[in-house]
């Protein structure tokens, strides 16, 4: 699966997409230019990565950036930074509000020995605030770990989201994480199926399409 090809053949150019995990900002691009005429609602909690968003995006009006985390209430807690083992200051795309787990061994050039204080959202909060309950064309998660915590504690979002293309576990990368098979289930419970995934020995990305609403 190419997910931006998929998206250029998929999705209207006038739709809403949410990013969760911005990074640097380079999927958060891709979207932009497709959905020239709609709208993208980046999220980003760690402060150097949200910086970087920011400038890459900067000349982008349709993409509206927020330094949140998602999660499953509004409050402050600890993300835990990862960051290359050989350089503390190179942060890497794992950082997670949960706790790190099989991913120190499985992962060793990867060091979790940086933390920030984020403040946090629940994204049914957010998404009634700032969207009025409008349908969304696609939900893009990934937070290592922590999509299903959000998507559990965000109902009406999910009963307005045309497709999810989230990131999910097959072994406890982050402590307490829901693994795959509990993941889908509960998605599939809710309207939607899967349409495509891949996936490597530990994780993936799956892409699902709410049966609800398509």
């Amino acid at each position: 699966m190419i997910i931006h090809d998929w998206i250029v053949n998929n999705l209207s150019k006038t739709g809403i997409v949410i990013e969760a995990g911005t990074y640097d900002g380079t999927d958060t691009i891709l979207l932009a230019k497709h959905l020239n005429e709609g709208k993208i609602y980046g999220f980003e909690p760690v402060q150097s990565l949200y910086n970087k968003t920011i400038i890459k995006t900067k000349d982008y009006n349709n993409i509206k950036m927020f330094n949140l985390a998602l999660s499953d209430k509004t409050e402050e807690t600890t993300i835990y930074i990862s960051t290359s083992s050989m350089n503390i200051e190179n942060i890497q795309g794992s950082s997670s509000l949960l706790k790190p787990k099989d991913h120190i061994s499985r992962y060793p050039e990867i060091t979790f020995n940086k933390a920030e204080i984020v403040k946090c959202i629940n994204l049914d909060e957010w998404y009634i605030s700032y969207c009025n309950k409008e349908i969304i064309e696609l939900l893009w998660l990934d937070i290592q770990g922590a999509e299903p915590k959000v998507l559990k504690n965000a109902p009406n979002i999910l009963k307005n989201t045309k497709y999810i293309y989230t990131e999910f576990s097959i072994i406890e990368l982050y402590e307490g994480v829901d693994l795959y098979d509990k993941y889908i289930s509960f998605l599939n419970d809710n309207g939607f199926i899967v349409i495509d995934e891949e996936r490597w020995t530990d994780s993936g990305n799956v892409l699902l399409k709410n049966t609800n609403l398509i």
